[in-house]
């Protein structure tokens, strides 16, 4: 793998690569922001709040109406695309 440092500035969410960065070449991008830049990245991350569960009264209550592996329309109604 060649590595390639530059410096650039995002103009709404782009960065211009080198010219000699060929096109259609796969490629592993690491973006560095200098200490104290604006960004959506210095603001607190969420709270971590435990995993929340269903009421232990809803166990039981569901009741399946379909077979969900049957076909959803019947095999004639195909020959209509044809």
């Amino acid at each position: 793998m060649q590595a390639i440092e530059f410096e650039a500035i995002a103009q709404h969410h782009t960065l211009r690569l080198p010219d000699q960065v060929p096109d259609g070449v796969r490629l592993r991008v690491l973006v560095l922001m200098e200490e104290g830049s604006h960004n959506a990245l210095t603001e607190k991350p969420p709270v971590d709040r435990p995993r929340r569960q269903p009421s232990p009264m809803l166990a039981g209550t569901v009741v399946m109406q379909d077979d969900l592996l049957a076909p959803a329309a019947p095999e004639d109604d195909w020959s209509a695309l044809q």
